[in-house]
């Protein structure tokens, strides 16, 4: 299941973080459990902007930084009394330092069971411009987190925000990492009775598939006869549950994208290593770029035993020089 008690739901105060709050009202609803209403202002930001000659004294400085709090402060409560009027208990939090740190943080310190944020699904210059906060969290976070991107595929309906899953994706790569994370697609399967798609990507073993995406000609017809074969193991250890299997060639978040629009999945579960820094450029990404371009939901999971940074702060240069790059 998503959840047994408490949902950290990190909030910009956009109209995109306004939706994600109906996912986390629903979720709560439907196992009991508690929101934590999260802002973080990034204070790095106000600063730049006075080195950037803004004109603005420290002092200055400091009563902005205050009148932010305050209107934060406003808005949360504003967030706190739309849950509690839907029947769920809400806490709000105000945070100052970079924003996916202090998220990671409060999921750690609030014992939260799972984070709900959106995504906005930028690319290219907008997305290096604004930061791409939710797949930092996605890298860092130790707890799962639903990914929620609107106005595009949704599994709550509105206005009931009732939770309905039908169809879940799950890609796996048949390692060990892989089939720690598989329980958590199919409790959620049976749980609302859904269907299981299982898919298994061999990506094209070429430099830079990038630019070569119809570099096919190395899979050999072994190499798919192997995957059917230990997809179709896993699909009848599966018992109770709906399962179809699927091969593809190619990129591995491309091919899962595309899968999950063709197959209208209403959620996708994916592992997520936890990597950073050169582990995390070599490894690709692959959970980050699916929840920046996938068209439904998804849940990022760790499973047990999977890195998780213990300390943020030392990896924040590394991170920033792998931003750049992407």
């Amino acid at each position: 299941m998503f959840t047994q008690g408490d949902i950290l739901l990190p909030t910009d105060f956009s109209r995109y973080a306004q939706y994600a709050l109906r996912y986390a009202i629903a979720l709560a609803r439907k196992y009991a459990g508690r929101i934590h209403l999260v802002h973080v202002i990034d204070a790095s930001l106000v600063a730049a902007g006075t080195a950037r000659g803004s004109g603005l004294s420290m002092a200055e400085l400091q009563t902005l930084l205050y009148a932010m709090r305050d209107q934060a402060e406003n808005r949360l409560a504003h967030l706190v009394r739309i849950a509690n009027d839907s029947g769920i208990e809400a806490e709000m939090h105000i945070a100052e330092g970079r924003p996916a740190d202090e998220i990671v943080q409060l999921a750690k310190s609030l014992n939260c069971d799972l984070t709900v944020i959106s995504t906005y699904g930028r690319t290219g210059l907008d997305r290096m411009v604004c930061g791409s906060c939710c797949e930092k969290v996605v890298r860092r976070s130790p707890v799962p987190v639903l990914c929620i991107k609107h106005p595009e595929h949704d599994f709550v309906t509105d206005p009931e925000g009732e939770i309905c899953l039908r169809r879940i994706l799950f890609p796996t790569d048949f390692s060990d990492f892989a089939a720690r994370a598989l329980p958590y697609a199919e409790s959620l399967c049976r749980e609302f009775n859904a269907s299981l798609a299982l898919v298994h990507v061999s990506e094209i073993p070429v430099v830079l598939p990038e630019f070569m995406p119809d570099a096919t000609g190395a899979f050999s017809s072994s190499e798919e006869t192997y995957a059917r074969d230990m997809l179709e193991q896993c699909a009848a250890s599966i018992p109770d549950i709906h399962v179809t299997t699927h091969v593809k060639i190619g990129l591995p978040y491309r091919e899962i994208v595309e899968m999950a629009a063709q197959e209208a999945a209403d959620l996708i579960v994916v592992p997520t290593h936890g990597h950073s820094g050169f582990a995390h450029l070599l490894f690709g990404g692959v959970a980050e770029k699916i929840v920046r371009l996938a068209q439904c939901p998804v849940l990022t999971i760790r499973p047990g035993g999977a890195p998780a940074e213990e300390s943020l702060r030392p990896a924040i240069q590394s991170e920033e020089a792998l931003d750049a790059v992407r």
